[in-house]
C-alpha cells in the first residue's frame, strides 16, 4: 500500500511539472503574440524580442509566437528585424559561452541590444530607408535592451526582498515597466475596446486602495504616458485618468463601492467638459470594462496584489532599517571579540602543549655547568636521562636524588638537578591551573558573547521581518484607541515578509475591553480580516498583537501520567504569540519526582519568555544549556523538545535536544522526524537537532516524551492514522490509555503525548 501511494504521489508530481511546463511554454508564446502587435511612436515595438530574452528556456514559443503574428497582420517583412534578433538569442542562449552570467541583467541586456542594433544596421544597408526610420530601429534597440534590464533587476530585487519595491531608482524601474506594458496592450487593435486603458483602469483603482490619492493620480499619469507612446490622438480622453483617480481616492473611507462610483461619475463628466470626439465613446467602455475586471477580481487577490507593492518610505522604515542594521553590526563586533578570544585560548595551549621540562633543565642547568661539552657533545645519553626523568616527575609529582643517580650516572650535581626539577614541575603544575582556571573564564564569557550574538541576530531579524509600515492606517488605528481612553496608545500597522498583514498596539495600562468589538474595528479601519488578538502583559506594558486571519487552523490537544502517581517529570506549555505563529515545548527532567519536575519546570518556563521576549529556539536552547551548567546541582539537565508553526504557511521547525523522535502521520502513513542530540546541561556545547516541516490539510504531529519508547510511539500513532476522523481530543485520549496498558508498572518512566492537526480554513 506504501509503494503505491509512493507511485501515485510521483505520478502527481509528474503530471504537476509537465503541466506547469507545458503553460510557461504557453504562456510565453501567447505573450510575444501579443507585443508583437506593440508600437511606439507608429513604429513597430521590440517588445516581442524583450519577452524572448527574458523567458529563458522557452525562447523558440516566443520566436513561434512572434513570427504568427507578422503572418496573421501581413507585416513579416517589418518584423524580419525582431525575428532574428529573437534567433541570435536563442543560439547565445543554448550555446551559452559565457557560462552562469546568461541571467545577468547586463549580460542579457548588451546581447539583446546587440542583436537588435546589428540586424537594425543590416535592414538599414539592404533595404535602403529615410533616416527616420533608420534612428528609430536604433532607438528600438536601446529601449528593448533598457526594458530587459530593468525586467530582469526587478525580477531579482522581488526575489530576494519578496515584494516589488517602487522607492528609488527601482521605482522609476517599475513605472518604466508599466508604461511599455500598457503602450504594448495599447496597440493590440480591437474594433471597440482598448486593452492598455482598460488594464490602466483595474490598475489605477488597486491603487486607490492601496495609496489612496496619490496613488490613483501616479498611475493614471503613467497610463496616460503609455497610451501616448503608443497612440498620441488617444492621449487627450486618456489624461481624466489622473484626475478621477486623485478624486475618487477621498472616497475611499466610505467605501469600495462608492469610491467606484465617484470613479465612474467623475471619469464620465470630465469627459463630457473636454467635449464630445470619436474616441469618448471608446473612453468611457474602457473605464466601465477596467471597473467591472476590478469589481470581478476577488477581494483577496487584489489584497495580495497590493500587498506585493511596497510604497514610498516613511520615517518608520529607515528607522527599522536603520536598527536592524545597528543590531546587526552589533553582533558582527561580539563575533569579532569571540574570535578573539578563542584565538588566545589555542595559543595559550599550544604553549603549554609544546613546553617540555628536560629543555628546560638542558636550558637553565646544564649550560651553565662546566661539563656541558662532555654530557651533551657527542652522545645524546643525557637527553635520554633528561627525558626518562621528566616522565618520572610527570607519573610521581617528584623526583627524588636516586632516581637522578639511575639516569644521569655521569652527572657532577645530582642534588641541584633533583631541587630543579621538582621546581620547575611545581612552577609549571601551577602555570598550567591558573591556565585551566583562566581558559574556563574565557570559554564562559565566549559562550555568553555568542549568545548575546544570537540574540541580536534574532531580534535583528525580528526588525527586518517588516516589510512596509502604513504610516496611515497607524494612525488611523492610533486615534481609535486614544477615543477608547488609551491616550498613550503606540501603534504600527505594517506587512510582515509572508506579505502577511499585522497590527501592533502597545499600551500603558492593562486592556479592558471587549477582544471581538477591538478586532472589528481594526480590521474595518485597515481593510483586512483580523483574527482574535493575542495579548501580553508585561510589567506596566501591553502588547496587542492583531494578525490577518491565516489559511490554516491548528489543533491541538495533549496527555499526560506521573510515573509515581504524585510529581510528573514531563512538563510542556503551549504558546500561542499571535494566531500565525505558535510554539508547543515539551521538557522532560532527569529522573522521576521532585527532582525531575523542578527541572523541566525550570526549561519550560524559561523558554516561553525567551520565545515570548523575540528570541529563537536555537539561542533559547543555547541559554538553557548555559543555565543548567551554572545551576550548581548535581546532574541538573533536561530534555528538550520544542516545536514551532507557523500557521499562515502551513510549516514547522523542530528542535530537539535528548527528547525521542516527533511522528508525522500523513495519507495513512506514519513517518518519524527529527534526530538525537545531548540533553540541555549535560556539555558546554550541546548542539541541538533542528529540521524543517511542511504540512497540509489533514497532517497529524504527534510529540512524545522518552516514557513513550519508539516501538511504542509509532504503534499509537498508527491509531492517529486509523481514526483521522475523530477529533483530536479522543484521538489522543485513546493514544493515552494505549501506552498505559502496556507499559510496566515496576519500572515506568513519566509519560506526556501532545498532537497537533493542520486544518484547513474554510
Amino acid at each position: 500500500v506504501i509503494g503505491m501511494e509512493k507511485i501515485k504521489r510521483n505520478l502527481k508530481q509528474g503530471i504537476s511539472f509537465f503541466d506547469s511546463t507545458l503553460f510557461s511554454v504557453v504562456a510565453v508564446a501567447v505573450i510575444a503574440f501579443g507585443t508583437s502587435f506593440g508600437r511606439i511612436l507608429n513604429f513597430p515595438s521590440a517588445m516581442n524580442v524583450a519577452v524572448a530574452a527574458l523567458s529563458g528556456a522557452n525562447v523558440i514559443p516566443a520566436f513561434i509566437g512572434s513570427l504568427l503574428a507578422y503572418i496573421l497582420t501581413g507585416q513579416l517583412e517589418g518584423g524580419i528585424v525582431q525575428l532574428c534578433s529573437i534567433l541570435v538569442i536563442a543560439a547565445v542562449h543554448y550555446i551559452n559561452p559565457f557560462g552562469l552570467k546568461k541571467d545577468d541583467p547586463v549580460y542579457l541586456s548588451l546581447v539583446t541590444t546587440g542583436a537588435m542594433m546589428l540586424f537594425g544596421c543590416v535592414m538599414s544597408v539592404a533595404v535602403p530607408s529615410d533616416t527616420y526610420t533608420a534612428s528609430l530601429r536604433m532607438i528600438s534597440a536601446l529601449m528593448c535592451g533598457c526594458v530587459v534590464f530593468i525586467a530582469r533587476t526587478i525580477a531579482a530585487t522581488k526575489s530576494k526582498s519578496g515584494v516589488y519595491d517602487l522607492t528609488g531608482v527601482n521605482g522609476i524601474f517599475v513605472s518604466i515597466i508599466y508604461i511599455m506594458s500598457i503602450s504594448t496592450l495599447t496597440a493590440i487593435p480591437l474594433s471597440v475596446l482598448n486593452l492598455g486603458r482598460i488594464l490602466g483602469t483595474s490598475v489605477l483603482l488597486i491603487a486607490v486602495r492601496k495609496y489612496k490619492n496619490i496613488g490613483g493620480a501616479v498611475v493614471g499619469s503613467l497610463t496616460t504616458c503609455g497610451v501616448l507612446l503608443c497612440i498620441p490622438s488617444l492621449s487627450r480622453n486618456t489624461l481624466i485618468l489622473a484626475t478621477s483617480g486623485l478624486i475618487c481616492g477621498a472616497f475611499l473611507q466610505f467605501g469600495t463601492l462608492l469610491m467606484v462610483l465617484v470613479f465612474l461619475i467623475v471619469s464620465l463628466v470630465s469627459l463630457i467638459a473636454i467635449g464630445v470626439n470619436g474616441d469618448t465613446y471608446h473612453m468611457f467602455a474602457d473605464l466601465v470594462a477596467g471597473t467591472m475586471l476590478f469589481i470581478a477580481c476577488p477581494l483577496p487577490v487584489v489584497k495580495k496584489i497590493a500587498k506585493k507593492a511596497v510604497g514610498v518610505k516613511n520615517s518608520l522604515d529607515i528607522v527599522g532599517q536603520t536598527t536592524s542594521s545597528k543590531l546587526s553590526f552589533a553582533s558582527n563586533t561580539l563575533g569579532g571579540i569571540r574570535q578573539q578570544l578563542s584565538m588566545v585560548t589555542s595559543a595559550m595551549d599550544k604553549r603549554y602543549a609544546k613546553t617540555s621540562l628536560a629543555n628546560d633543565i638542558k636550558r637553565c642547568v646544564c649550560e651553565d655547568c662546566p661539563a656541558y661539552e662532555l654530557c651533551f657533545g657527542k652522545s645524546d645519553r643525557t637527553m635520554i636521562g633528561l627525558t626518562q626523568l621528566e616522565k618520572t616527575v610527570v607519573k610521581y609529582n617528584s623526583v627524588s636524588e636516586d632516581d637522578v643517580a639511575r639516569c644521569l650516572k655521569c652527572c657532577t650535581n645530582q642534588k641541584l638537578m633533583c631541587s630543579a626539577f621538582n621546581e620547575l614541575y611545581s612552577k609549571l603544575l601551577s602555570e598550567k591551573a591558573e591556565n585551566v582556571r583562566i581558559r574556563e573564564m574565557r570559554e564562559f564569557l565566549t559562550e555568553q558573547l555568542s549568545s548575546m550574538e544570537d540574540m541580536l541576530n534574532d531580534l535583528s531579524f525580528r526588525t527586518s521581518q517588516v516589510r512596509s509600515i502604513d504610516s496611515n492606517l497607524s494612525a488611523q488605528v492610533r486615534d481609535y484607541f486614544c477615543n477608547l481612553g488609551y491616550a498613550n496608545a503606540k501603534v504600527a500597522v505594517y506587512v510582515d515578509e509572508n506579505l502577511c498583514q499585522r497590527c501592533d498596539v502597545f499600551l500603558t495600562a492593562e486592556f479592558m475591553g471587549d477582544l471581538v468589538k477591538i478586532t472589528t474595528a481594526v480590521s474595518s479601519i485597515t481593510d483586512c480580516d483580523m483574527d482574535i488578538p493575542s495579548v501580553v502583559r508585561e510589567d506596566n506594558l501591553t502588547r496587542i498583537s492583531f494578525s490577518e486571519i491565516p489559511a490554516f487552523t491548528v489543533e491541538t490537544s495533549s496527555f499526560s501520567a506521573s510515573a509515581s502517581g504524585e510529581y510528573s517529570g514531563d512538563s510542556f506549555d503551549i504558546l500561542e504569540l499571535s494566531s500565525c505563529e505558535k510554539y508547543i515545548i515539551l521538557s522532560d527532567g532527569m529522573g522521576t519526582g521532585k527532582r525531575a519536575r523542578l527541572d523541566s519546570v525550570f526549561s519550560v518556563s524559561l523558554i516561553s519568555r525567551l520565545i515570548r521576549s523575540g528570541m529563537a529556539m536555537t539561542t533559547a536552547h543555547k541559554l538553557i544549556n548555559s543555565m543548567l551548567r551554572v545551576k550548581g546541582w548535581e546532574e541538573s539537565f533536561a530534555t528538550l523538545d520544542l516545536l514551532k508553526i507557523d500557521v499562515s504557511s502551513a510549516s514547522a521547525e523542530l528542535l530537539k535536544a535528548g527528547a525521542p523522535v516527533s511522528w508525522l502521520c500523513r495519507d495513512g502513513n506514519v513517518k518519524a522526524v527529527g534526530g538525537q542530540a545531548f540533553p540541555a546541561g549535560i556539555l558546554a556545547d550541546c548542539v541541538p537537532d533542528v529540521c524543517s516541516l511542511k504540512l497540509f490539510d489533514g497532517d497529524i504531529v504527534v510529540m512524545t516524551s522518552d516514557g513513550v519508547d519508539e516501538r511504542l510511539a509509532e504503534k499509537i500513532c498508527r491509531i492517529a492514522v486509523k481514526e483521522n476522523d475523530k477529533k483530536l481530543d479522543e484521538i489522543v485520549a485513546e493514544m493515552g490509555r494505549n501506552v498505559l496498558s502496556k507499559r510496566d508498572e515496576k519500572n515506568c518512566d513519566d509519560v506526556t503525548i501532545i498532537a497537533l492537526k493542520v486544518n484547513k480554513r474554510n
